[in-house]
């Protein structure tokens, strides 16, 4: 709750608005007005300023921005700016292990989306792997899941959501999406969890606060013997081409010539 102070001549022509019945109420009246400032407001050039003077993650600036992740992703590279999305050290990788579990943030979930990784999470989840996600996305998140081959839909608990009521966040001290500092804070009481990002500040933000955090590559790097590189090959390109960094030496660890 933000309370905003009025005065003088403002407040008088509001009260004015609010008598000639054109809103209900003075908050009402308030609300409005701010709605309409943000309408003229270049939220895109904002977010920019953002991303690249603060540590704000990439998934908190995209919806800052209103945009999509590929909107966000074009709009930054139309401005030579190369997102920080992917691997950029050798501990955001590793072969998972099935005694933890496995916290996903929004953006995780698009990528495995697109690179069409879940054929790969099929496999670890029948091995027992645990994944998850804040229920704060679970309509999305199952939207996206509905998009892939139907033989995805027969293995409904590929991803469990944990409830986000009990989970207490800084809010808008972090520059995090809601959805990310739940998956974070989610980790931070439940030991066992790891966060699974591909943004790298996210994953940053976590570490800061003690929480294990790793790219979904490691996923690939799990299974890395047991599908054909050519499997490989085609998750790593389309993965390559939202951009995501992937080292030379994360390629060879997976057999892929480079």
């Amino acid at each position: 709750m933000v309370e905003v102070e009025l005065g003088g001549i403002l407040e008088e022509k509001l009260r004015r608005l609010v008598e000639l019945g054109l809103y209900s109420s003075l908050s009402e009246a308030v609300r409005d007005a701010i709605r309409r400032l943000l309408e003229h407001l270049d939220l895109r050039s904002i977010a920019l300023k953002l991303y690249l003077n603060t540590n704000a993650s990439f998934q908190y600036v995209t919806e800052f921005a209103e945009m999509s992740y590929d909107d966000m992703i074009e709009f930054l590279m139309s401005r030579g700016i190369v997102p920080l999305l992917g691997i950029v050290s050798d501990r955001d990788t590793a072969s998972l292990d099935p005694s933890r579990e496995y916290v996903l943030d929004p953006f995780t979930l698009y990528t495995m989306y697109r690179a069409d990784m879940y054929k790969f999470l099929e496999v670890l989840v029948d091995r027992d792997y645990v994944f998850l996600a804040p229920s704060s996305i679970s309509s999305w998140a199952e939207a996206i899941f509905f998009k892939r081959l139907t033989r995805y839909l027969e293995h409904h608990d590929i991803l469990k959501f944990f409830n986000v009521d009990r989970v207490e966040v800084p809010g808008f001290k972090a520059k995090l999406t809601l959805h990310e500092q739940y998956a974070i804070f989610y980790a931070t009481k439940h030991k066992k969890c790891i966060l699974l990002s591909d943004d790298v500040r996210t994953r940053e933000y976590a570490r800061s606060l003690g929480v294990s955090s790793l790219s979904s590559i490691s996923v690939l790097y799990t299974l890395r013997e047991e599908f054909k590189r050519e499997e490989l090959e085609d998750v790593i390109y389309r993965l390559k081409a939202i951009p995501l960094k992937i080292p030379d030496s994360v390629l060879e660890a997976l057999g892929i010539v480079v």
